[in-house]
């Protein structure tokens, strides 16, 4: 398999994964692991909102806990701008990834 076609290949499996766009906005303590990454502490409850968007049909669904919902209405907010936002980024993806593979069969 040549060069072009490797990337070409995962091009075309990235694609096939840009189903659904997964936009979460959760509150939780935190902790430091000993690879010095960030995560949440393991067995808590975590507060937030979780919305998946179908990127074929535009389906969404939002999930959410009541507590966040009445304690938090302004990151209730944020998130509702999280997913325009989402929208805008997955739409220049595309495009650029449009780009890409025009500009690379045209190499090749």
């Amino acid at each position: 398999m040549s060069k072009i076609d490797e990337i070409l290949q995962k091009i075309e499996n990235g694609v096939k994964d840009l189903t659904t766009l997964k936009i979460q906005t959760v509150m939780g303590k935190l902790e430091i692991d000993s690879n010095k990454q960030i995560d949440f502490v393991t067995g808590q409850e975590i507060d937030g909102i979780i919305s998946k968007i179908d990127l074929i049909d535009g389906d969404i669904t939002t999930q959410i806990t009541e507590k966040f919902y009445q304690k938090y209405p302004e990151l209730v907010q944020f998130h509702q701008s999280r997913e325009a936002k989402g929208h805008e980024i997955i739409e220049g993806n595309i495009m650029a990834l449009g780009t890409i593979v025009s500009t690379l069969k045209e190499m090749f």
